[in-house]
């Protein structure tokens, strides 16, 4: 196992962390009710992470059943406490003293005296910074909790922008930050490079998931990068950054970890170059391909996030990864707090992000040609979110859009 210094905490970390949503009926309702195949389950992967040298483990106070399960799983595993290290999140909400017992109760859940690492859960819009920064807001009740010895480390984890990230950072308030940034979703770069500056400890969210459903990607995809399987190569791409310090690994079998640990073994040269140029020549052949993500037509008017969406068309021409790029493109909207984005079809022909756009793209026509490949469903679940937002509160708007996504993966 790799080990990293994690920015200004100090503390080394393995370049893998267990990620606490992939335990057995995690996310299955009552979540205080711990069937024993799950508690077996949890027990069986902290076992195995921790004999191969992984000492962070990661999860939420949103995350189900998660933080009871490391509970009994840390306990029975025998590991003395300074083996190991606990990260945990909550998000922050309008209501502080709220958000403080959901902290009291992740505690109380993890069946511990403190944590190592305390994250603010989703700071993706401006509403969640102010929730956080306000006067009586969340940070001062993290503040209380730290000064009472319950939180070494704080930091934040987000979907957002980037320029809510690099606000977020540039607020010197925090430790570390979790966040989207992969081989195959690079707008993040900013933020990345601003962390490293801050010497903040980097932890990448969802590497193999999130960054494209690796782990079950498509064989011409596989092709481009063999010997590697995609997730490999996309891991060895992300941890040849300095800036990154580790990768969460959601795994929920025992044989999964191979895949991760083979990562980690390095590759000649001439192999990655190799790789890349596989992954070049794929690129030439997308109209979007040329598409450089560098986000000089935004704003647009419409709100649709164009570099996002020619990402997505990029991803299903290019490599094959039509049922990721469809989930995604379903439940994106103006509130996705993954991608905030209008549909294709909502461009009226404006013209402002034309003169803008190095690359010389017809970015309507490309726009519309996306949409009406993925309409009817789009259609379906946009109407859908859209009551959500009028009639739900957004923390039960956000468990929907959560279990819209998990029926889609099932559905495509």
């Amino acid at each position: 196992m790799e080990y990293r210094t994690f920015g200004k905490t100090g503390r080394k970390v393995s370049v893998l962390t267990l990620g606490g949503m992939r335990f057995l009926r995690c996310m299955d309702a009552p979540f205080d009710v711990y069937p024993e195949e799950s508690l077996e389950h949890a027990s069986e992967m902290v076992s195995e992470a921790l004999a191969l040298g992984i000492n962070l483990f990661e999860t939420a106070w949103g995350y189900g059943k998660s933080e009871g399960l490391y509970g009994h799983a840390l306990k029975q595993s025998g590991a003395p406490r300074d083996s190991y290290q606990v990260m945990s999140k909550v998000t922050p909400t309008d209501d502080a003293a709220a958000f403080r017992r959901k902290l009291d109760q992740s505690l109380r859940r993890l069946d511990l005296d403190k944590l190592d690492y305390f994250a603010f859960h989703g700071l993706n819009w401006e509403r969640d910074y102010q929730r956080v920064f306000r006067k009586g807001g969340c940070f001062e009740e993290i503040d209380k909790a730290r000064a009472e010895g319950l939180i070494d480390c704080v930091g934040f984890s987000t979907h957002g922008w980037a320029e809510m990230i690099v606000k977020a950072i540039d607020t010197d308030a925090f430790d570390f930050v979790n966040l989207h940034y992969y081989r195959f979703r690079q707008a993040n770069r900013v933020a990345i490079d601003r962390a490293g500056e801050k010497k903040m400890g980097v932890l990448i969210i969802s590497p193999n998931d999130q960054g494209g459903r690796l782990h079950a990607a498509p064989e011409g995809l596989r092709a481009k990068t063999a010997p590697l399987a995609p997730a490999q190569h996309n891991e060895q791409w992300l941890l040849a950054h300095p800036e990154i310090h580790t990768l969460t690994v959601g795994a929920s079998e025992k044989g999964h970890f191979k895949l991760h640990l083979d990562a980690l073994k390095p590759q000649p040269e001439e192999t990655v170059q190799g790789i890349e140029a596989q992954l070049a020549a794929a690129s030439a052949a997308s109209p979007v391909g040329q598409c450089l993500a560098c986000q000089a037509c935004l704003p647009c008017p419409q709100e649709i996030n164009i570099p996002e969406i020619f990402r997505l068309q990029h991803l299903e021409e290019s490599f094959g990864l039509g049922a990721f790029v469809g989930e995604r493109y379903t439940v994106m909207g103006r509130y996705d707090p993954w991608t905030f984005s209008a549909p294709g079809n909502a461009c009226d022909d404006c013209g402002d992000c034309l003169p803008r756009c190095p690359a010389k793209l017809d970015i309507p026509t490309l726009l519309r040609a996306f949409h009406a490949g993925h309409d009817s469903r789009k259609k379906r679940i946009w109407a859908f979110l859209q009551w959500g937002r009028s009639h739900l509160s957004e923390e039960t708007l956000d468990r929907v859009r959560g279990l819209v996504q998990a029926v889609l993966r099932r559905w495509l």
